[in-house]
């Protein structure tokens, strides 16, 4: 639960050593073993790990052909990101698609810029 955390709020690995997070940890339990950030680390990863399986044992299963597509979006802040999502159908004849990647894309986000870039 604290990989997950960790993921969803975009904390430090480092965040499991704060005083305070330890003081409430002990609070809620006194026999606690409290983590090191090298141990928040390695649970993150594996949890990326399983996920990526995750979904390339799902791409593996579909019956069907898998449609790629790329995407530049740009946030509020007016920072830019491309996407690589992949669209299929599934045995149930739903049609899903799953973000394959995404990485920061820096302006200019013009299409003659894409072009050159990739």
């Amino acid at each position: 639960m604290l990989a997950e955390a960790i993921i969803k709020h975009n904390l430090p690995f480092s965040f499991v050593e704060y005083e305070g997070i330890r003081k409430v940890f002990s609070y809620l339990n006194s026999n606690v073993k409290h983590i090191s950030r090298n141990t928040s680390k390695a649970d993150v990863l594996k949890l990326y790990k399983k996920e990526k399986d995750d979904v390339k044992n799902k791409l593996k299963s579909i019956p069907g052909r898998i449609c790629l597509t790329s995407n530049l979006w740009t946030s509020i802040t007016r920072e830019g990101y491309i996407f690589l999502t992949a669209h299929y159908v599934d045995k149930n004849w739903e049609l899903k698609n799953i973000i394959l990647n995404f990485c920061h894309m820096p302006p200019p986000h013009t299409e003659l810029f894409c072009m050159r870039k990739f």
